[in-house]
């Protein structure tokens, strides 16, 4: 059956301390000449106004929900020049978290030299430039949907400004810490000339384990930048007129029996594969901004995904979840305002289109105070 869901959306952000770029300021305790900490949150609020079904008949009435989105408390540490430590709290409704505060991201950074920067402990997988973007500088509302393809994402999709699961895309993948994923993340950059710059990544975490045999997932991500670099491990969806780049990446992540086929009792590999592209530049009084991305999922042709029990992790196959896809998004700003644009879709393997879906969504953003202090005002059209 088809349905057409639309949703309008304000969202209202603060952050304070930008892990990965220099667009946030925070609170700094400097303790001595190579030690120092630093702390900060972020707060994001927001009122939808919606489509649901309510009651469960299949039919879809209007809803208003007032939900906070993102709530973080953050320390970060130099604790010499050559090795820092990052801790990041969440609060967030929805099912993924629940009510309660949460630890999302832990780890230790070394650097024994721009080539080789190590982390180590919990963090995000180096794979989508969204899924290394911070939540804290996105150019629209939030994250295209079909970013939570990634296996410790879910391999699913969200609609709804990406605060609900599109169920029928969702296979029932999950890691152990969700989102992020624990493990080893080596990073690097150099400079081919004053104009090029190489990033790569290079990763192995836990992944998800719900078959009966420990194995260990495998990323890596590399990026080519034209005028000015990204150096850090996290983008900015934007860069509001600080930055000219041009890049583009390609990237690659895979984790053999991640679960078992319910039906044939085989285990189940995942792999994923991505590019993209990503523009940011002055163009007349202001800066354009353009990001697109293609991304592949396979997992094996699977029915219904099972744990090592034979328990069903979801109602949905993963031929729905499977497929490929893309999305792209554009912005332009000038005098703090910044209007925006996005387009995605998604067609899945299932004989009967289930999982598939296409969205469009634009919106104003006005920014108070950059990243740090905005207003964005949203309307979604998700269409199955």
């Amino acid at each position: 059956m088809m349905r057409k869901l639309t949703g309008l959306c304000l969202f209202l952000a603060a952050t304070l301390l930008g892990l990965g770029t220099s667009a946030f300021a925070g609170a700094t305790l400097q303790l001595s000449d190579d030690s120092k900490i630093d702390f900060g949150f972020r707060l994001q609020s927001l009122y939808l106004n919606t489509d649901k079904d309510l009651d469960g008949d299949g039919s879809y009435e209007r809803y208003d929900d007032f939900k906070v989105r993102r709530a973080r408390l953050r320390v970060g540490a130099d604790i010499t020049q050559w090795v820092n430590m990052f801790i990041q709290t969440e609060f967030a409704e929805d099912a993924a978290t629940g009510a309660d505060m949460r630890i999302i991201d832990a780890f230790i950074l070394v650097k024994p030299h721009r080539l080789a920067w190590i982390y180590m402990g919990e963090n995000m997988a180096p794979v989508t430039r969204q899924n290394l973007t911070s939540s804290g500088a996105l150019m629209a509302v939030d994250r295209p949907g079909i970013t939570y393809k990634v296996l410790t994402w879910g391999t699913r999709a969200l609609s709804t400004f990406s605060t609900a699961t599109y169920a029928d895309s969702d296979a029932g993948l999950r890691g152990d810490v969700d989102v992020r994923d624990t493990g080893l993340v080596l990073m690097g950059n150099f400079d081919l000339n004053d104009m090029t710059h190489v990033k790569y990544y290079l990763g192995v975490a836990d992944g998800v384990q719900k078959a009966d045999k420990d194995s260990e997932r495998y990323s890596g991500r590399l990026q080519l930048n034209l005028f000015d670099k990204e150096d850090g491990f996290y983008h900015l969806s934007t860069y509001l007129g600080k930055k000219k780049t041009l890049s583009f990446a390609a990237a690659y992540d895979t984790q053999a029996d991640v679960a078992f086929d319910q039906a044939t009792g085989n285990r189940v590999d995942y792999t994923l594969y991505t590019f993209d592209g990503f523009l940011d530049y002055p163009v007349g009084p202001g800066t354009l901004t353009c990001e697109a991305g293609y991304i592949n999922l396979d997992l094996d042709d699977a029915g219904i995904l099972a744990n090592a029990a034979g328990t069903a992790l979801s109602t949905a196959s993963a031929l729905q979840s499977q497929g490929d896809g893309y999305y792209a998004q554009a912005g332009y700003y000038i005098n703090q305002w910044q209007p925006w644009i996005g387009y995605e879709q998604w067609s899945s393997d299932a004989a009967n289109d289930k999982g598939s879906f296409d969205a469009v969504k634009f919106g104003l953003t006005y920014y108070l105070k950059g990243h740090n202090a905005n207003i964005k005002v949203g309307y979604e059209i998700f269409n199955t």
